[in-house]
């Protein structure tokens, strides 16, 4: 008995060990070098999936996804990377579980291969919504109504009267 329970103890020390608390579950790699219009090898891992891959602005983790980039079982997911180039990104990943992690920040640089190679740009369609248009000219502002007359104050019983330092009903 003595020696099934060292034996225990030692496999699950062992399994301890293997589990890496500094590497989160599931985990997804900074991806490099991302070019416009180009497709990115994304690389990842987890214990459940499957997983869904998807893109916000960086450090934007709980935000809505600009973007998914697919579903996969796998550790590996290929990206065309059709987001402006203007901006910093991180991608997700999120677990059957719904745990989630991000990358770090990624910037994707313009493509200037000749010819350029196309693809479909996305235009991020959330966040703070453009000025469209100024208000409308004093011309054009609505009538303002006159402010309401107070009514009278209703009859009551006659103020105090304040004597020294006595109040007098």
């Amino acid at each position: 008995m003595r020696l099934f329970s060292l034996v225990l103890a030692a496999a699950a020390a062992i399994g301890a060990l293997a589990q890496d608390p500094a590497v989160p579950d599931p985990s997804i790699n900074t991806p490099t070098g991302v070019i416009q219009c180009l497709p990115v090898q994304l690389t990842f891992s987890g214990s459940a999936p499957p997983f869904i891959i998807s893109v916000v602005y960086a450090g934007e983790t709980g935000a809505a996804p600009l973007l998914t980039c697919g579903t996969t079982s796998e550790n590996v997911l290929t990206w065309n990377a059709n987001l402006p180039t203007i901006d910093n990104y991180t991608v997700l990943i999120r677990d059957a579980n719904g745990r989630m992690n991000g990358s770090a920040p990624f910037k994707i640089y313009p493509n200037t291969s000749s010819p350029t190679p196309t693809c479909d740009v996305v235009t991020p369609t959330y966040g703070p919504a453009p000025v469209t248009s100024a208000p409308p000219p004093a011309s054009e502002a609505p009538a303002s109504t006159p402010a309401p007359t107070p009514s009278p104050a209703p009859a009551s019983s006659p103020a105090p009267a304040i004597r020294g330092r006595v109040v007098v009903w």
